[in-house]
């Protein structure tokens, strides 16, 4: 039976074979983050100009991996694609995508914008520069272009840029409801969802700004307790802290209680970016 590495090994120089022209292979996700568990799935990503269409890379892939089972493709053209797979009972997904996008992506976070788009399978939004999360915990397997380590380079250190964009940002929101007239009334009111979606908001916020502080790409909201559990500067007993904000009962004292702790994780926070 072969190891996780050989097996790592192997799903690349499959997937190298989907590509069209020069191509850097890597693995990614939670393997590559070392956060990988009995559920997870291996990623393989393919960074390329091109691949083959989706009929092919199935047909392709089963001649390569006869054992391959449940295959399947897709495409969102002209950036990025899929083909997704089980092998001996272990999910397997190789993602393919373009450079030039990523490489946008890179530049912009470098000149430290932060970009936060609406997307479905991220609900508290999607931020650009969490691919520099993915693309720091890349462990590269093959690249003999060097079609994706310059692009590695430039991110080798956190952006000072970007950190201070998220930084400054991360508290907005938080200024912007302390001792707000609708905050005021809806904690008065004990309007549950509201008080919610304003607490959400501002410990969204704030998450974002304690990465930037410790110099860590942001990860996504998959597993964050771990994530956070890393980072070296941070308030005592952080996640269980947004955790008891964010849950609890729904009278105004309790709503008023949960808003004056969150504050003053505001305030840790805060001190720590001076």
């Amino acid at each position: 039976m072969k190891t996780l590495d050989e097996l790592i090994r192997d799903l690349g120089a499959v997937a190298g074979e989907l590509a069209v022209g020069p191509c850097a292979i890597a693995l990614g996700g939670s393997h590559a983050k070392g956060v990988a568990d009995a559920q997870s799935d291996i990623d393989i990503y393919v960074f390329a100009e091109s691949w083959l269409p989706d009929a092919e890379r199935v047909a392709l892939l089963l001649q390569l991996l006869p054992n391959a089972a449940a295959a399947r493709s897709w495409s969102a053209p002209p950036e990025q694609a899929g083909t997704d797979f089980a092998l001996d009972g272990q999910e397997i997904e190789i993602w393919f995508r373009q450079l030039a996008p990523i490489a946008g992506i890179v530049a912009r976070s470098v000149a430290g914008e932060a970009v936060r788009r609406y997307v479905t399978w991220t609900p508290n939004g999607y931020y650009e520069h969490c691919a520099l999360a993915d693309l720091t915990s890349l462990r590269v397997l093959a690249d003999p272009r060097a079609v994706l380590t310059p692009l590695l380079e430039r991110i080798a250190f956190y952006p000072p840029a970007l950190r201070t964009t998220l930084m400054r940002h991360g508290l907005v929101s938080a200024g912007f409801w302390r001792n707000n007239f609708h905050l005021e009334t809806a904690l008065a009111r004990a309007d549950n969802y509201y008080l919610r979606s304003i607490a959400q908001q501002i410990v969204t916020d704030l998450i974002q700004a304690l990465f930037a502080i410790n110099r860590a790409h942001f990860p996504g909201d998959k597993k964050l307790s771990t994530h956070v559990g890393k980072l070296a500067d941070v308030p005592e007993n952080f996640m269980a802290r947004v955790e008891a904000v964010l849950g609890g009962e729904g009278t105004s004292a309790a709503w008023r209680a949960r808003f004056a702790e969150l504050y003053r994780l505001v305030d840790e926070v805060a001190a720590l970016s001076a």
